[in-house]
C-alpha cells in the first residue's frame, strides 16, 4: 500500500496542472471537487447524522440506470436503512439526482487517496458497501476492511478490454479481491475471469445482468405517436433514432440518412450523442453536409420540428423517451470499434435495434437479440443503409422484430431480485 500511495500521490502532483486547466474550461472536471477530496457539505452531514447507512457506488449513467430498480426495492424493503449513492461523473450525478427521490443521498465518490477516502468513510460510516460492476480501488477497499465493513460487487463484469490489464497486475490485485465478500457477476465468463484474477471461487456467483430489469415495456402505436409528438414530430412520422453515438459515427449516420432520403424515404432523424457536450460538434458536422439542424434544448414546448430538420439531443435523461418515439433505433459506439452502448433500453420498449460489429460491452444482450431475431447487426455504412431502408419500408418486419426484442429482454430479467437477496444476507451476517 505504501508504494501504491506514493505512486498515486506522484500521479496527482504531475497531472495537477493539466486538470487545473481542464477545471477552468469544463464543468465536468470541477463539479464536486471538494466532495472528491472528502469534504462534503453540511446538508449531507446533517442528512447522515445518526443513520445506519448502506453505501452503493455506481460510476456513471449506465451503472446508475442499471441499479435504479435495485434502489427502489431497497428503499421499499430495507426499512430503517439510509442509502447513500456515490458516482464519479457529472452526468451520472445529474441523472442520479433527477431519477432518485429524497430517500437516497447522492454524493461524489472520493479520489482513491488516503486522506479523501478516510474523510468519506468516516462521514458515511457504512454498514455495507455495494460496488456496481467492477470498481476496485485499493485505498477504499483497505479502509473498508480495516473498519470490518463487508463489501459486495453486484452486476460484476470484466470487459474484453480491461481483462488483459487486470491480468497483468493480478498478483497485486489479488490482495484487494480478498477484501470483497461476494462477487455477483453478470455471466459465466465474467465469473471465470474474476476467479482467474484471484477472487476466492467460493465467493463468486452468477447473478445476471440488472440492466435487463430496466422496468421498460413495449408501447402501443398510439403511445409511440404521442412520444414523437413530444419531440415536435408529426405523430405518424417515421423516425430514425441514432442513440449514444460516438465520434466517427455521426458522419456515417448523416451520410446514410441522406442515402435513405435519396431512395425515396422521408423519415425524421434524431441523433443523441453519448456525451451531450458534443452536440454542437455534431450539429456542425450535419450543417457541413447541408442539413438543417436544431438542438433539443433550443426547442420550445410544443414546437414542431421543421421538415427535413435533424434533431440533435443535448439534454440529459431523455434518451428512453426518445427511443419510445422511434420507428427504428441504431445504437452507437458499435461502428467505431469501441464496445457498444446500451441496447437493452430500446429493445425493452419494443423497438427494432441495429448495431455495429463492436458489441463486447453488451455481448450477452447482443447475442440474445440476434438469436431471437430482435436486432440486426451491420458491419459498415452500406449495411446500415440497407438495414434502415428495409425496416422503414417493411412495417410488418420491424414490428415483428420489435416484439421479439421485448420478449427476449423480459425473459432475461430477475438479476435485481437476486442481488437484493445477496444484500439482505450480508446484512444479516454482519448483524450476527
Amino acid at each position: 500500500m505504501l508504494l501504491y500511495n506514493i505512486l498515486i500521490t506522484l500521479y496527482f502532483i504531475l497531472t495537477l496542472p493539466y486538470y487545473a486547466v481542464q477545471m477552468v474550461r469544463k464543468e465536468k472536471y470541477r463539479a464536486g471537487l471538494l466532495q472528491r477530496l472528502g469534504l462534503y457539505p453540511d446538508s449531507v452531514r446533517r442528512a447522515l447524522a445518526g443513520k445506519r447507512c448502506l453505501w452503493i457506488h455506481a460510476v456513471s449513467v449506465g451503472e446508475i440506470v442499471a441499479v435504479m430498480p435495485l434502489l427502489k426495492l431497497m428503499v421499499k424493503e430495507l426499512v430503517g436503512w439510509q442509502i447513500v449513492l456515490s458516482t464519479v461523473t457529472l452526468t451520472g450525478h445529474k441523472v442520479a439526482n433527477e431519477k432518485i427521490g429524497d430517500e437516497v443521498i447522492v454524493i461524489y465518490f472520493p479520489l482513491d487517496m488516503a486522506f479523501a477516502v478516510w474523510r468519506a468513510m468516516r462521514l458515511v460510516s457504512p454498514h455495507l458497501i455495494i460496488l456496481v460492476e467492477t470498481e476496485i480501488w485499493p485505498n477504499f477497499l483497505s479502509f473498508a476492511a480495516n473498519r470490518r465493513v463487508p463489501v459486495a460487487i453486484i452486476n460484476g463484469r470484466i470487459s474484453d478490454r480491461s481483462y488483459p490489464r487486470y491480468h497483468l497486475g493480478r498478483f497485486f490485485l489479488k490482495r484487494f479481491l480478498d477484501m470483497i465478500n461476494v462477487f455477483s457477476m453478470q455471466t459465466e465468463l465474467d465469473a471465470k475471469r474474476i476467479i482467474a484474477l484471484g477472487a476466492p471461487p467460493e465467493r463468486v456467483t452468477v447473478g445476471g445482468n440488472m440492466k435487463f430489469d430496466c422496468g421498460l415495456a413495449p408501447m402501443r402505436e398510439d403511445q409511440r405517436e404521442a412520444a414523437a409528438a413530444s419531440l415536435g414530430l408529426a405523430p405518424s412520422r417515421e423516425v430514425i433514432v441514432a442513440g449514444s453515438t460516438h465520434r466517427g459515427e455521426e458522419e456515417i449516420v448523416l451520410d446514410v440518412y441522406r442515402a435513405v432520403r435519396g431512395a425515396g424515404l422521408e423519415p425524421a432523424l434524431v441523433i443523441a450523442p453519448r456525451h451531450p457536450e458534443r452536440a454542437t460538434e455534431v450539429k456542425a458536422l450535419a450543417e457541413a453536409r447541408g442539413e438543417h439542424c436544431v438542438l433539443r434544448s433550443r426547442m420550445a414546448r410544443g414546437e414542431a420540428l421543421p421538415h427535413r430538420t435533424v434533431l440533435i439531443v443535448d439534454t440529459i435523461g431523455e434518451l428512453v423517451d426518445i427511443y419510445r418515439a422511434a420507428t427504428v433505433v441504431f445504437v452507437g459506439k458499435s461502428l467505431v470499434g469501441s464496445g457498444g452502448q446500451n441496447i437493452i433500453e430500446p429493445a425493452s420498449v419494443g423497438k427494432p435495434v441495429i448495431f455495429g460489429p463492436s458489441m463486447h460491452n453488451f455481448r450477452e444482450a447482443a447475442e440474445l437479440l440476434l438469436k431471437n431475431k430482435g436486432a440486426l447487426q451491420v458491419s459498415n455504412a452500406r449495411e446500415l443503409h440497407e438495414a434502415l431502408a428495409f425496416l422503414l419500408r417493411d412495417r410488418d418486419s420491424r414490428e415483428r422484430m420489435g416484439r421479439r426484442a421485448a420478449e427476449a429482454m423480459a425473459l432475461s430479467s430477475g438479476a435485481t431480485r437476486r442481488n437484493l437477496e445477496i444484500i439482505k444476507k450480508l446484512l444479516m451476517q454482519s448483524a450476527d
